[in-house]
């Protein structure tokens, strides 16, 4: 059905359910109805609803009344049905109404507008992110023409101001992120953990509070206490993050130098590894969690 893009099409299941003939496979007592009477055809639909709660499809009253016509009001796909129809309207509309990053159902099949929502959702966590959209072409020696979607804050770009010139920085990745059934690949440019992150202090330990009634402490200076921002990961610190169009090297290059023209003057003065993996094809979740179970 997937290769046919008829597996979200409520019509199409309505068909696969209607093939079967109607009142042969009624059940006439309690104990057919326990025990599943014709259980290969009544597992066939309920193979078919769970099909159908996978993609996120909605069955309706008519699909009941064939349900209900082949198989009686005692037979296990109606069970099933009827607990779809008492959970999907919760879930759905839970996830409509609380998520902060609303996703148009269906997802956009086009992988740029894919990308600016990645990248967007990623930048969230600091709302003066910006979210940029270069070309490869507009750099000269870059080769490969294709787009790239940056997401950089002010924040990000003064510790990029502030690191130093002799320690290097690192493009990593791709790194996957899911939009619904949608994959989109994406690299961060980050520089090596904060050392103040390594501190064994434990600044939520409620038994260490200080009482200044009882204890003099002299003043600190407020200049010379300094802030931990979001960025800074026990893994290191998050300097940008972007998606491109082919998830090549060169297209990295060119984004490195769309960073530099673009504010980040130290960019041509500190030295840059790119640390890649080979990127992955686009999957589905489904094809993604039946590799790691095999794996595993």
């Amino acid at each position: 059905m997937e290769a046919y893009n008829v597996h979200k099409d409520v019509d199409v299941y309505k068909a696969l359910i209607d093939v079967l003939p109607k009142g042969k496979f009624i059940s006439q007592n309690i104990i057919q109805s326990e025990f599943m009477h014709y259980p290969k055809q009544q597992q066939c639909i309920i193979d078919v609803l769970e099909q159908m709660e996978d993609n996120g499809v909605m069955p309706d009253s008519e699909i009941e009344l064939m349900i209900l016509n082949t198989f009686g009001k005692r037979g296990h796909p109606l069970r099933k049905y009827r607990r779809m129809m008492y959970w999907m309207p919760k879930f759905r509309n839970l996830s409509r109404n609380l998520s902060p990053w609303p996703i148009p159902n269906p997802p956009p099949c086009d992988i740029f507008e894919l990308a600016q929502i990645a990248i967007a959702r990623i930048c969230s966590v600091d709302p003066q992110s910006k979210v940029t959209v270069y070309h490869t072409s507009d750099i000269s020696d870059i080769i490969e023409d294709t787009w790239i979607v940056s997401g950089q804050s002010p924040v990000q770009q003064n510790l990029l101001r502030i690191h130093k010139q002799d320690e290097p920085i690192y493009v990593d990745g791709p790194f996957r992120v899911w939009l619904r059934d949608k994959l989109v690949n994406y690299f961060v440019l980050r520089a090596n953990p904060n050392p103040l992150l390594n501190e064994t202090t434990d600044h939520d330990d409620v038994s260490r509070i200080q009482i200044p009634i009882f204890d003099y402490f002299p003043p600190k200076a407020i200049s010379s206490v300094k802030s931990i921002s979001v960025y800074e990961q026990e893994d290191g610190v998050i300097l940008a993050v972007c998606a491109t169009g082919s998830s090549s090297k060169n297209s990295l290059l060119s984004w490195i130098k769309h960073l530099e023209y673009d504010g980040n003057h130290v960019l041509a003065n500190i030295p840059i590894v790119f640390t890649l993996k080979t990127a992955g094809k686009e999957i589905s979740v489904k094809e993604y969690i039946d590799d790691k179970t095999e794996i595993e």
